[in-house]
């Protein structure tokens, strides 16, 4: 028996040191890997593509609508880089030019856009003022924030889950292709991140202590994060529930405090419903039909991609292979979420999901109603990617550092260090392929190849409609400075007579995403010649086409 118990101890010894061994070298790996998601972060800002949604932060910082930017380019008249660019600086350097747009007219620009919350667009406009309204200086402020989320997300984590979790959730956080892609973009998306983090985390403190101080914070927190994301709104509906369900000791004391929190979003409300028009036009997007099995798909991608995110291959065995490791991606979250709700209690588990349900929920509901796709946008489930990241977090360390032996095969911990080595591996390699253009900006991916294309050219002329003005800016960035733009002045103007003038002067003459009616009238004119010498590939474009057309007497 004496025996026994002493082989008892000395392995219950040594699976001790091999632990404490474990943790060393995870602590290690942990340090350098946030160290990595940092230098992602910071690295290379003005070098993505500067896209339609963030030239339109820009523009609106600067204090212009889109309305007002078109009335000044849409004419038909010869513009030059600096012509465009000037609507993107709150310091413009040209000749006959405001110095600057004064800060209530940024209000009045906000209140042109009800569907974005004011908070990131009033922050972006005093750190422009210091730093001035270049690329990099306009998306250093999201990555800030970015990384102020990864502290949080510790807290966060430790709250919930306890702290092999909470180091785990702030490794894969900083290292996740998908947040540190929103880190560098020049929104508010990063932000609303931070705050929905914080909001959370002081919530479920609230919950578990029940003084006024944590309820104050959270009151306050949750103002910030409503005036960041209106979709807060549907977090706030999901945590009540389950605040609710499981904590109903604490109903009173959230009723009030969210009360207070939503009464503060009153102005902005009042602003949404007497702008409700121009936010239906602004959002017509959301109303287009995409089927359910289209939507089920945005949903798979957009997790695969908290981990797994590469450009699609052309060759069919190297997709194949992509395809298996992003369903293998998917089941581990869904394996993660099974774990999670069958080891953490009701209260816990309740809580992570209510906030993780709420907004793809809701949307969908919304889509099946309308038929439109407002629930196949991935930026407007950032709780849900971050719920799907925690529960990963907390498989991974529950294998990796077991506090009970749950695991009947004794190599089963070794196997899940691979995995979670594989898993980190993978989500570096996606970190370092996506760096120069991560996936979120599909709409202007292709402007680095037109770019190439029209710098190639000795002064080039390029001519487009006023529904491409946006993509045109976005395009200028990457352009030289000898090319010549034109706008018409309307989406049905003929460019006939424009390209008659033009190719009298300069052969280099180009049209930038013709419509057909455009080619047509074109064409009709028997006098000129077009050439495509540019389609985006359709995994790039999705179904869209900045197209590049040559025009030649």
């Amino acid at each position: 028996m004496a025996k026994q118990n002493l082989a008892s101890a000395t392995r219950q010894s040594q699976s001790v040191r091999q632990l404490w061994s474990t943790r060393q070298l995870w602590n290690g790996i942990a340090v350098i890997l946030i160290g990595l998601g940092i230098l992602f972060r910071v690295s290379n800002l003005a070098e993505p593509v500067y896209w339609v949604d963030e030239v339109a932060t820009s523009m609106r910082v600067s204090g212009y609508t889109q309305a007002e930017v078109l009335e000044q380019v849409a004419t038909g008249l010869p513009l030059s880089v600096s012509d465009l660019q000037r609507f993107q600086s709150i310091r413009p350097e040209i000749e006959g030019t405001p110095a600057n747009r004064p800060f209530a007219n940024l209000m009045r620009v906000l209140a042109q856009s009800p569907e974005h919350a004011p908070l990131y667009f009033v922050l972006a406009r005093g750190w422009a003022e210091i730093f001035g309204g270049s690329v990099a200086a306009m998306r250093s402020l999201p990555v800030l924030f970015g990384l102020l989320g990864l502290p949080v997300m510790y807290g966060l984590g430790r709250g919930l889950a306890g702290r092999s979790t909470a180091e785990m959730a702030m490794v894969l956080l900083a290292i996740s292709p998908f947040f540190v892609a929103y880190s560098q973009e020049a929104r508010p998306y990063s932000l609303w991140i931070l705050l929905l983090l914080l909001t959370t985390q002081l919530l479920w403190r609230s919950l578990q202590v029940s003084r006024w101080q944590w309820w104050t914070g959270y009151g306050v927190c949750l103002a910030l994060t409503l005036y960041t994301s209106l979709l807060t709104v549907l977090v706030v509906l999901g945590q009540g529930l389950a605040v609710l369900v499981w904590h109903r000791r604490r109903v009173k004391a959230y009723v009030i405090t969210s009360a207070i929190a939503l009464s503060t979003l009153l102005p902005w409300a009042i602003i949404v419903v007497t702008q409700w028009q121009r936010l239906q036009s602004n959002t017509t997007w959301m109303q287009i039909y995409t089927p359910i099995w289209a939507t089920l798909g945005t949903w798979f991608y957009s997790l695969a991609v908290l981990f797994f995110d590469v450009p699609v291959a052309e060759r069919p065995l190297i997709f194949a292979l992509q395809v298996v490791t992003a369903t293998a991606t998917i089941a581990l979250i869904a394996y993660a979420t099974y774990v999670f709700v069958r080891r953490t209690p009701r209260q816990v588990w309740g809580f992570v999901l209510a906030t993780a349900c709420s907004i793809p929920a809701i949307l969908l509901l919304i889509d099946l109603l309308r038929s439109g796709q407002a629930a196949a946008t991935p930026r407007y489930l950032m709780p849900t990617h971050l719920v799907a990241l925690l529960v990963v977090a907390y498989l991974l360390s529950d294998r990796i550092f077991p506090q009970r032996p749950p695991l009947k095969h004794p190599s089963a911990p070794k196997r899940w260090r691979m995995m979670t080595a594989l898993l980190l591996t993978v989500c570096l390699v996606s970190c370092l392929i996506t760096q120069p253009s991560p996936y979120l900006k599909s709409r202007n991916l292709s402007n680095a190849a037109l770019a190439g294309l029209l710098n190639d050219v000795r002064s080039p002329h390029l001519i487009t409609t006023p529904h491409y003005v946006q993509d045109l800016i976005s395009l200028s960035y990457d352009l030289e400075s000898d090319i010549t733009f034109y706008v018409l002045p309307s989406e049905t103007a003929s460019p006939a007579p424009l390209l008659a003038d033009i190719l009298g002067k300069a052969n280099a003459t180009f049209l930038f995403a013709p419509s057909e009616k455009a080619k047509q009238m074109v064409e009709a004119s028997q006098l000129m010649s077009m050439t495509q010498i540019y389609q985006p590939p359709p995994l790039i474009s999705g179904g869209f086409a900045l197209t590049l057309w040559r025009v030649e007497s």
